[in-house]
Parts: C-alpha cells; sequence; structure tokens
C-alpha cells in the first residue's frame, strides 16, 4: 500500500511535476505486478484482489489532479480548508457550531477567502460572466428559500400551515 500511495505523488524525486499519463502507465503496471504475483502467492491472492478492484473501480477520479490545477492529490488539503472555514466563521459569529452557516450558503460557503484582500475579491469578480453569475445566485436562493421554510416550519408552523392553506385556496379557486 506505502509502494501504491507513492506512485501517486503529484511531484517526482527532482521537483518535477508529473503527467496523468505517467501516473497511470506506473499504476499500471504495479497492479499488473501484483496480479502477478496474487498467482504465485495463493495467500495474499485475496488481499491482492481487493486492492486491484478498490483502484480499478476509483481509476475515473484518480488522475484528475494531475490534469486540473488546484485540484490536490489527497483529502488533506480539502480537510484542512474546511477546517479554516469552519474556524473563521466560529470567530466571526461566536458560536461554537458552524453548522447553520454551512446550511444556509452550502457549496457557495467555499467561494469565502478570508484571506483574501478586498481588491483581491474585486478583481477575482470581475472575471465572473453575469451569466454565470445569475445562475448561481438562483441556485443559492433556492437554497436560501428551502431553509426559509423549513426554518418556518419548524418555528412557527402555525403560520406555515396558514400560508400553505392559503395558498392551496389560491390555487383551487384560480383553477376553476
Amino acid at each position: 500500500m506505502i509502494e501504491l500511495a507513492r506512485l501517486f505523488e503529484p511531484y517526482d524525486k527532482q521537483g518535477q511535476a508529473r503527467t496523468a499519463r505517467q501516473v497511470k502507465r506506473e499504476v499500471k503496471q504495479f497492479l499488473e505486478r501484483l496480479e502477478h504475483e496474487a498467482a504465485e502467492q495463493p495467500d495474499q491472492a485475496k488481499v491482492i484482489a481487493n486492492i486491484t478492484k478498490a483502484v480499478r473501480h476509483r481509476w475515473w477520479g484518480l488522475f484528475i489532479c494531475y490534469r486540473v490545477s488546484n485540484v490536490s492529490s489527497s483529502n488533506n488539503d480539502l480537510e484542512t480548508f474546511f477546517k479554516d472555514m469552519k474556524h473563521h466563521q466560529r470567530r466571526i459569529t461566536g458560536r461554537k457550531s458552524v453548522q447553520e452557516f454551512i446550511l444556509r450558503y452550502g457549496p457557495f460557503a467555499a467561494f469565502i477567502d478570508y484571506a483574501e484582500s478586498f481588491d483581491d475579491l474585486l478583481a477575482r469578480l470581475c472575471q465572473v460572466k453575469p451569466k454565470d453569475f445569475k445562475q448561481a445566485r438562483q441556485a443559492l436562493q433556492k437554497v436560501q428559500m428551502r431553509l426559509k421554510k423549513l426554518h418556518r416550519f419548524r418555528h412557527h408552523p402555525d403560520e406555515y400551515y396558514r400560508d400553505l392553506e392559503t395558498r392551496w385556496k389560491k390555487a383551487i379557486s384560480s383553477s376553476r
């Protein structure tokens, strides 16, 4: 497993970035060598079959980090990002839990960079096409509307039901 993990390193010993093609070739050779060893060592065959199956099952997504910049090769960077985001949000709000913030903004919370200056933010936002902005804003508004309804249902159920009944009556009367 350690040898396999080393094959996925994004940089070689000289510090050069590795390509997806290079890593694929090395991993494929490694798996072929493992399968050959499984034939020679029947007691290890089950373990080798599990490793091979796991790698081949995930093959489609294993090499993306070599093709697309800023995609990390492990979960560690992603976990660190979420930890930092939660830490900063806790400092801003003073609350222990940031679940409400994450539920409210969902994937849009990932666009917040606390280390980014205002000028950098403006420069980044100038790169966004108006059409893409409108689509993202509509998606965020859908998420927020759903959460608003959920909040109303939990905290003010009587008002929620009255509003629902009123809307049903309007829908029925307009359909006649």
